[in-house]
């Protein structure tokens, strides 16, 4: 699994956990032959850094995102209501009596942007991605526009080396990951826009756009490094803080998205956060792996909702899923946050 903790308002990595993990001196003094070979050989491989290696289909997280490019591109009014069946059907084009089903969690009725946020509604977020009836949605390549704005598809330049850059898929992409199936169909736009599929991130990443839609649209470059410094200890170079982008939506749009992150703690997906005595926003993400049963659990969130201070980001490979698993580890790590932010006061 994996932990990212980050300061929304600078970049500042504060914390950046892989694991499992392993003890660098063993590798640097490079005496205990036993231990080393046996981290090498390791199928959990200690050795690699998910945070900034580990590529992952990101579920439900990147719902906000999706939810900042229609309101940017004048898809839906964030207080229009869509009817959430449980699922949607999509007509086969060459034989309209089969009907294609595109399934959600459950069945959620009437739903705003707000509640679809909340709740992780998949039928609102197949239908503003992909459209469905009357509502013309954002297409695939206005979905890989906003997910690459906000950070996904390409490497962040964080001060550690491996970084990767995930994928957003589209036409193309698949045509090369998928040589047996090449063509692009409106199924794919809907499996993208709710973070499954071909759509793969980083843990740095999503806590990064996170960051981005806490902090009111800039994307600060991350770095863990606060100085270089010289034998004697003396400072040689300071790092800085520097934006890759910023103003990357409209305030009110960002406003909308940060409300419905801020209902799925009071009354959605992140429920159990709800009694914390600072206001919690936040988003889970349950991502199906291929395994029946075994899900990646996701949650990204920050402190204090109105005014953020801190972001953290909760990845466990192959649980249940982000309700279940990631919320209640990012729960004990706002519980530290805190104990340390009262300690410097």
């Amino acid at each position: 699994g994996v932990v990212v903790v980050r300061d929304p308002r600078d970049g500042r990595i504060l914390a950046l956990v892989s694991y499992p993990s392993f003890d660098p001196q063993i590798l640097a003094d490079g005496k205990d032959v036993a231990e080393i070979r046996r981290l090498l050989n390791d199928k959990k491989n200690p050795l690699f850094n998910r945070a900034i290696a580990g590529i992952y289909a990101p579920g439900s997280t990147v719902k906000p995102i999706l939810a900042t490019g229609a309101l940017e591109e004048g898809i839906i009014d964030p207080a229009f209501q869509i009817y959430d069946e449980g699922f949607i059907s999509v007509p086969n084009p060459y034989d309209p009596t089969k009907q294609t089903i595109f399934k959600d969690w459950t069945k959620l009725g009437w739903v705003d942007m707000r509640r679809a946020i909340a709740w992780s509604a998949n039928v609102y977020f197949y239908t503003i991605g992909g459209g469905h009836n009357d509502i013309k949605g954002l297409g695939i390549e206005r979905i890989r526009k906003f997910l690459s704005l906000f950070g996904f598809g390409s490497p962040l330049g964080i001060d550690l080396a491996g970084e990767k850059g995930g994928l957003i898929p589209g036409p193309e992409e698949k045509k090369k990951i998928r040589p047996d199936d090449p063509f692009w169909r409106i199924g794919d736009t809907y499996i993208t826009s709710i973070g499954q599929g071909d759509t793969g991130a980083t843990p740095l990443q999503l806590n990064l756009a996170t960051a981005a839609i806490a902090n009111g649209g800039t994307l600060w470059k991350p770095f863990v490094t606060k100085a270089v410094l010289d034998e004697s200890g003396a400072v040689v170079e300071e790092i800085k803080p520097q934006a890759i982008r910023s103003q990357l939506a409209a305030p009110q749009s960002l406003a909308v998205v940060r409300e419905g992150m801020r209902l799925a703690v009071l009354e959605g997906s992140a429920k159990s956060l709800a009694d914390f005595p600072i206001e919690i926003a936040g988003k889970t993400g349950t991502a199906e792996t291929g395994v029946i049963g075994k899900n990646h659990g996701w949650f990204t969130g920050f402190a204090p909702a109105n005014s953020p201070e801190v972001v953290v980001t909760v990845l466990v490979e192959e649980g249940t899923g982000g309700s279940t698993d990631a919320v209640p580890i990012a729960k004990e790590i706002f519980w530290a946050w805190l104990a340390a932010r009262e300690q410097l006061k």
